[in-house]
């Protein structure tokens, strides 16, 4: 029975194992023709020196040639998508918020993020692979005000992150598939807790490869990507900060927000009375005041559509590009990646069929 169960485990890595992992490393299939045959024949004469993946020596006795197990990657990306805001609650002191969905309308509200992450991977299974983030971002949010008056300005923030995440891929002939997962905590100290990011990707590539060197190719990718927000955000912000306002502006602003103000009715005087008199004080005076707030936020397309491309130098190098667009969505990433490994046993060596 035990025989069996371990004949089944090695005959299941060996149907999904990887082909190729773009931006986590490269697996290249056995290959059916010449030019392959004599360098999959070598690559079972060859002794497998690293401790992962797990049966790694295995599947290397079976003609994989299986990629370095350590990965460090570095990462660029720039992304810009519209934001959905609801229940906001704003006030000049955190214990006397007040909801404000039934005056302020937003026209758009657009963050463009520049993100720089280094990230470290190993196989632990020759389909599984997890990996640690770390980074910095830097973003600038476009928003656009309609109600209670027209308004435009930027909102700026930075901060750093950290993240984990997974990969399970599989490949079969020159097709690769995989499936991601990546959350990551940033903290930008304008809100009171770090914002949580849930990635799930899914990609299918066709592999090219190179037939003087077996080692080197190019893979062809498209996929689908899912990115979730936590609901509720809150915090407070200086607010010179955060709209760059001038002297000059906090005039023009405090006869807007006058003008505003006496064409309510007095019920709603009544009730915006201590938004008013904070704002007003605010605009007058020359000392700094912070927003305090609380809101709900939500993507407008969660969904989208990625393109890419991953080319392997050699065994230690890759190069990844990849566009994600859909709707108002728009990221780009570069990457390049060092893999090497630890050498010693590799772990489940000595199981025998």
């Amino acid at each position: 029975m035990k025989k069996n169960i371990i004949i089944f485990v090695l005959i299941l890595i060996s149907f999904i194992s990887v082909q190729n992992s773009y931006a986590q490393g490269s697996v290249s299939n056995i290959a059916i023709e010449d030019e392959f045959q004599r360098y999959t024949d070598s690559l079972k004469q060859t002794e497998y020196e690293w401790h992962f993946p797990i049966m790694g020596a295995k599947l290397r006795k079976m003609g994989f040639d299986l990629p370095f197990p350590n990965g460090i990657m570095i990462n660029y990306a720039y992304s810009s998508q519209d934001l959905m805001v609801s229940n906001l609650n704003v006030g000049f002191s955190p214990d006397k918020l007040m909801n404000v969905d039934g005056l302020a309308r937003f026209n758009s509200i657009t963050p463009n993020v520049k993100a720089v992450s280094a990230r470290y991977d190993f196989w632990l299974l020759p389909f599984l692979n997890v990996y640690g983030i770390g980074g910095y971002i830097k973003s600038e949010t476009q928003v656009s005000l309609g109600l209670p008056f027209n308004a435009d300005f930027t909102a700026r923030s930075e901060g750093p992150t950290v993240g984990w995440g997974t990969v399970v891929a599989g490949g079969v002939g020159p097709l690769v598939v995989s499936f991601d997962y990546t959350q990551v905590y940033t903290f930008t100290g304008s809100t009171d807790k770090a914002t949580k990011t849930n990635v799930f990707g899914a990609r299918v590539g066709h592999m090219f490869r190179f037939r003087k060197k077996p080692y080197k190719n190019i893979v062809a990718l498209v996929g689908v990507q899912y990115l979730g927000l936590n609901k509720s955000s809150g915090g407070k912000v200086d607010i010179e900060n955060l709209v760059g306002i001038t002297p000059e502006g906090k005039i023009r602003a405090s006869q807007n927000l006058d003008t505003w103000y006496g064409q309510l009715n007095p019920t709603e005087q009544q009730i915006l009375n201590p938004v008013y008199e904070g704002a007003s004080r605010y605009l007058n005076s020359t000392d700094p005041a912070n927003l305090h707030y609380t809101f709900d936020k939500a993507l407008y397309y969660p969904w989208s559509m990625s393109l890419g491309i991953n080319y392997q130098h050699n065994k230690r190098y890759q190069f990844t590009a990849l566009y994600s667009f859909l709707g108002s969505r728009n990221q780009i990433v570069f990457g390049v990646n060092y893999r090497f490994g630890f050498k010693g046993k590799n772990l489940l060596k000595g199981v025998t069929l």
